[in-house]
């Protein structure tokens, strides 16, 4: 958690502190992996120890380089597709490379429905399913093969709560000052421009 709060640390607003992050489950991004580093890593290095020349070194060298940098790709894809609970909202993030990301952030206030679902023997077992989060918007939030999507709604049910709990407090604070403006107008003996709320404002 504390790595998370590093690495997306630049993805929040001022005053915004993240409360939880919803990975992927590694079982939706273990075949990619995996087949990276045997095709991509493995192949080339038993290659290289079947023939170690010169000229091995550098073609078997420079697969081993790309298989790397693929691997290093798929481990990020898999990393930085995630969803950030902060005490503001949710922040979807998706990561199709270095150049090519993009961010969308759902305030508390947006939030309609929360769900996952979990189908087949293996999400069962290892505690993974679809989560998904409706809003008000067009653009609703999903994450395929969310890790403890069950503990990632109490997260944000939690986060929501307290966020509207702090709302609650704010306006009646603004209300409590609008009353107090109010009756000092009224006890400095001042006339109301209208019986409006507008116009009292």
């Amino acid at each position: 958690m504390i790595l998370d709060r590093i690495i997306f640390a630049s993805h929040l607003q001022n005053e915004e502190k993240l409360v939880y992050v919803v990975h992927s489950h590694w079982f939706a991004a273990y075949r990619p992996i995996c087949k990276v580093g045997f095709f991509g890593m493995l192949v080339p290095a038993l290659f290289f120890a079947m023939f170690p020349t010169q000229i091995s070194l550098w073609i078997f060298g420079a697969w081993f380089a790309l298989g790397f940098l693929r691997f290093l790709r798929e481990v990020m894809d898999w990393y930085f597709d995630v969803l950030l609970i902060t005490n503001q909202g949710v922040i979807d993030l998706d990561w199709r490379g270095v150049f090519d990301k993009s961010a969308l952030r759902v305030d508390y206030d947006m939030i309609v429905t929360i769900s996952f679902e979990k189908t087949g023997f293996w999400s069962s077992l290892l505690n993974f399913g679809d989560f998904m989060i409706q809003n008000y918007g067009d653009s609703n939030l999903d994450l395929p093969m969310a890790a403890r999507p069950q503990r990632a709604e109490n997260e944000i049910i939690e986060a929501k709560e307290k966020y509207t709990r702090a709302r609650g407090l704010e306006d009646e604070k603004v209300l409590k000052e609008i009353l107090s403006g109010m009756v000092k107008r009224h006890v400095a003996g001042h006339r109301e421009k209208g019986d409006s709320l507008a116009d009292i404002i």
